[in-house]
């Protein structure tokens, strides 16, 4: 029987070679290439790897050839057919499929899409800081604080976790989201799809298909379980395609996601407004907007500056 590193060796040097195929002729899809990506999820990561050597071989980002040459950007167009999911998000994201051990930080309104090399996917929100660690034996992330969606490739032979502080989540084939308030000093937790198991405060929960718990990072405090209908789930998952929807969310909660999100900061005048809870649908990249619509609801006023939004009227001293 064929080791792990064998395997991994023998996929990387057909990815390798499909690379080459398609290099060499970018207006043609090879023979067989489509058959090859549907047999295993991971055979598309290995190919974009193999692709993005390439690339890199030839001094260039995959950025700057769809900017300055776009006949040769045809070369990851080939990613598409059978994997068109993986084709955009490399479009969304500049780093894809980062190395074991690999740090990502997003900053204000940086959304990253992320292909790891297992077959796995991360979405990471703005203002986030984890850490990726791969192996053919253990798979960890380690999310510091923001907020991150997890589309996890199963394998019990090397387990997925995901870990805030003193809580720990892992993957039993799922589609979670891991939200960590550093600040706040709570890890949430949502599963869209599938199971997972959090041990934390010496205790294992299992959450599954539709449910949502809150812990405390340094796992003293006990979860709270809520179950989360489908428009819920819509709702909380909004970020990874720019909605902010809100169904009874505070306006402290909506200002501090859209700030994440917009160098252009909203304040609010009186602690009070923090309070006032929120229906319907926005942009997540248009504070102005919502901070219009948000005092017309309120009947109070929003004053738009160049550098700053301020929601409401002062206070009287």
């Amino acid at each position: 029987m064929a080791n792990r590193g064998d395997t991994a060796s023998r996929l990387e040097d057909e990815a390798a070679r499909w690379a080459a195929r398609i290099d060499a002729s970018p207006d043609i899809a090879p023979p067989g290439l489509d058959r090859w990506l549907a047999a295993d999820p991971v055979h598309a990561g290995a190919l974009l790897r193999a692709q993005a050597t390439l690339v890199l071989l030839g001094g260039a980002v995959p950025e700057t050839l769809v900017a300055k040459d776009p006949s040769r950007s045809r070369r990851f167009w080939w990613l598409g057919g059978a994997s068109a999911t993986l084709a955009a998000a490399c479009a969304a994201a500049a780093l894809l499929l980062p190395a074991r051990g690999e740090a990502i930080r997003t900053g204000i309104g940086e959304v990253r899409s992320v292909a790891l090399h297992d077959g796995s996917s991360l979405a990471v929100d703005a203002r986030s800081d984890l850490v990726t660690r791969i192996g053919s034996s253990a798979r960890t992330v380690a999310l510091h604080d923001g907020k991150a969606l997890f589309r996890v490739r199963h394998d019990a032979a090397a387990p997925f976790q995901v870990t805030v502080g003193a809580v720990r989540i892992t993957d039993i084939g799922t589609v979670f989201q891991v939200d960590a308030d550093r600040a706040g000093g709570t890890v949430d937790v949502l599963v869209s799809e599938g199971v997972v198991e959090v041990a934390a405060a010496g205790r294992t929960l299992r959450l599954a298909a539709g449910q949502r718990a809150r812990f405390a990072i340094d796992g003293t405090a006990p979860a709270k379980v809520e179950h989360v209908d489908a428009p819920g789930i819509e709702r909380a998952l909004g970020w990874t395609s720019g909605r902010l929807d809100l169904d009874g969310e505070t306006l402290g909660e909506a200002v501090a996601e859209l700030n994440r999100h917009n160098q252009l900061q909203i304040t609010l005048a009186s602690p009070a407004l923090a309070r006032e809870k929120l229906y319907g649908a926005f942009r997540i990249d248009d504070p102005a907007g919502f901070a219009q619509s948000a005092a017309i609801g309120l009947g109070t006023r929003a004053r738009i500056g160049p550098d700053a939004i301020l929601l409401g009227t002062p206070e009287k001293k």
